[in-house]
Parts: structure tokens; sequence; C-alpha cells
């Protein structure tokens, strides 16, 4: 698998720094868990989606 990139709102890294300020670990967990977990699966399934053959075979 290579690069990914994702698209990450202002909102989203605030509270990435904020996270990092506190030294929160669970928090952190949370965060992958409910914000970026989600964005790397549908890139992950764009990625497979592309892949497929849109030709109609006769």
């Amino acid at each position: 698998m290579g690069k990914v990139v994702l698209e990450i709102l202002h909102e989203e890294i605030m509270k990435m720094e904020a996270i990092l300020m506190d030294d929160d670990a669970e928090e952190a967990l949370r965060f992958f868990k409910e914000v970026l977990e989600p964005k790397i699966r549908a890139r992950r399934l764009n990625e497979l989606d592309m892949g497929k053959s849109m030709s109609i075979m006769t």
C-alpha cells in the first residue's frame, strides 16, 4: 500500500493540537477511532472502487 492523503478539517487539527498539549492518550485513541479511522477506511474503499473495471462485457 502506498501513501494515503487524508483531508483534515481545521477543527480536527485544533483537536489534535489540544490532545498533544494535554498529553491525553485516551482522547488520542478516541480521536483516531472516531475521526481518522473512518477517513482511512473511506479512502481505501475509494481506491478499491477505482480499480474496478466499468466496462460492459458483451
